[in-house]
């Protein structure tokens, strides 16, 4: 049996787990979404657009957002949406080398070819009767700052920015193998005037105006019945000089993240996804008084009924309970659990969950227990190499056997030889958000010394790899029992108790 005949049998049109990326499932996304609360926050009043910062953590589905929006300004006509996640850095060496001068020339490019498309699908209007003398040279001039002599790469960056106007305007531009200036020249002479933007003259001062030139677009957009625009901040940390580094993330966006005037514009809304590992440098310059941000945390219940609705998208409606799917409901559990409240991660697990059953029993459309405890064991060891980028810090993470622990004590277990060493293996550790100091232990007749913990569930099991993974949920891993909360945390429990980080009500004992 081929696995496409394994996942028919099962009920699904193709596999429901293999793609992680929203960009990828536009056809499915409106399927299975699952919308935060403050969704509607975040899409707003497009008559008096507001700007927004969403932080969650890789994962936690800022793009399938970012697309939810797209999908709902392509029914509003007075609306344009720029998603801004495309860039050429050639140019550049280092995200801090970005200005704001960077950020405006771009979008302003982008805005003009909207005003074109627009223009080039409005009907019976004469270029001339709709715009002064004075606008007409103006908008000529802004042509050939932003478009006359454009990137080599723009072209393709513009037809993927561009979504709201995709399916009107997208042809359009892609009929035209000349440059923009051409496709601008056919334009306006089919509207009754033919710019050659070659002929354009254009004041020094102008070119440097950006910020001006913006808002003045935006007027002339309202000309077109545009009443607004928002502009889609996202994937910062997946650029060629951001990759997996806050500090270079935010600095490609610091600018216009500090800049009230431009993100408070009339008729102009940012609305940035942003990488959660960015909060605490966003809040060097944000201004949360004037810009609101919104934190997007899943619950096991919303993982739950994403999976759910995703499997009855892929199945056409055949399966609609991800309960079914498994030998026994706790599976499913431990699948969120080792996600770490991450959809991207959960649906990970999945596929390799899928893959594992069908190599060793496709006559079987049930996810055995044992399959599934070993592909999160497998994915836990896979997620820490993501995570730790040195063979060595992952080493000696495996010879801690342990959830929480002291220095002293990973030198009485011989990790290393020193508490100086200890520190020198541990940081690494703190640095990528695996673990934290919790607090203290105290000492009959001594000096009471620091307790460290994983606060990533995957750290903790390869540190505990060992014990079967029955042994380390029941030993390492509690809730919190606490009214209204529902903290969950890593500990020897087995061997002490502790108070949950979130609440401090006392944990269960062992």
């Amino acid at each position: 049996m081929t696995k496409v005949e394994y996942l028919k049998k099962m009920g699904f049109e193709i596999n429901p787990f293999q793609y992680t990326n929203a960009d990828k499932e536009k056809d499915y996304i409106e399927r299975y979404f699952i919308f935060p609360d403050y969704f509607e926050d975040v899409w707003g009043d497009p008559v008096n657009p507001v700007s927004n910062i969403i932080y969650a953590p890789r994962g936690a589905g800022k793009t399938a957002q970012r697309i939810m929006i797209e999908k709902r300004a392509q029914k509003h006509e007075n609306l344009i949406t720029i998603t801004y996640t495309d860039h050429d850095l050639s140019n550049f060496t280092s995200a801090s080398e970005i200005s704001l001068n960077y950020h405006l020339e771009y979008l302003n490019r982008l805005l003009l070819l909207s005003f074109f498309t627009r223009l080039s699908t409005l009907e019976d209007i004469k270029f001339v009767n709709l715009f002064s003398f004075n606008e007409r040279q103006y908008l000529y001039k802004l042509c050939k700052i932003y478009l006359y002599d454009t990137p080599a790469s723009f072209p393709k960056q513009a037809l993927k920015s561009l979504k709201t106007i995709e399916d009107i305007g997208l042809d359009l531009w892609k009929k035209f193998k000349a440059p923009f200036s051409e496709v601008i020249k056919n334009i306006s002479k089919a509207k009754g005037v033919e710019i050659d933007l070659s002929k354009i003259e254009v004041d020094k001062s102008l070119k440097f105006s950006h910020k001006d030139n913006l808002s003045n677009i935006l007027s002339l957009l309202g000309k077109l019945n545009i009443d607004s625009v928002y502009i889609l901040v996202d994937k910062v940390d997946e650029q060629s000089l951001t990759g997996n580094d806050p500090k270079a993330s935010y600095q490609f966006i610091s600018s216009l993240i500090k800049d009230l005037e431009l993100l408070e514009m009339p008729k102009l809304a940012f609305k940035f996804f942003l990488w959660d590992a960015l909060i605490p440098l966003c809040a060097i310059d944000a201004r949360p008084d004037r810009v609101f941000s919104f934190k997007l945390k899943w619950t096991d219940h919303q993982i739950k009924l994403m999976l759910d609705k995703r499997l009855a998208a892929y199945s056409q409606q055949a399966v609609t309970d991800s309960f079914k799917l498994f030998q026994e409901k706790k599976n499913l559990g431990r699948i969120v659990l080792f996600s770490e409240f991450s959809p991207r991660d959960s649906i990970r697990i999945c596929n390799r969950i899928l893959s594992e059953q069908y190599k060793h029993d496709f006559t079987s459309p049930i996810f055995q227990s044992s399959i599934v405890n070993n592909a999160i064991d497998e994915f836990s060891k896979e997620k820490i190499k993501e995570i730790l980028p040195d063979l060595k810090s992952i080493n000696y993470l495996i010879k801690t056997n342990t959830a929480s622990f002291t220095n002293g004590q990973l030198v009485n277990d011989k990790v290393a030889g020193t508490a100086a060493a200890i520190r020198n293996i541990t940081r690494p550790w703190a640095s990528h958000n695996i673990s934290k100091k919790i607090g203290l232990v105290t000492r009959k007749g001594k000096k009471a010394v620091n307790e460290y913990a994983f606060i990533d569930i995957r750290a903790a099991r390869v540190a505990c790899s060992s014990m079967s993974l029955d042994n380390f949920i029941n030993n390492k891993v509690r809730r919190c029992s606490g009214e209204n909360c529902s903290e969950i945390y890593y500990r020897n429990f087995d061997n002490a108790i502790y108070t949950c980080p979130e609440c401090g009500t006392i944990g269960d004992p062992h």
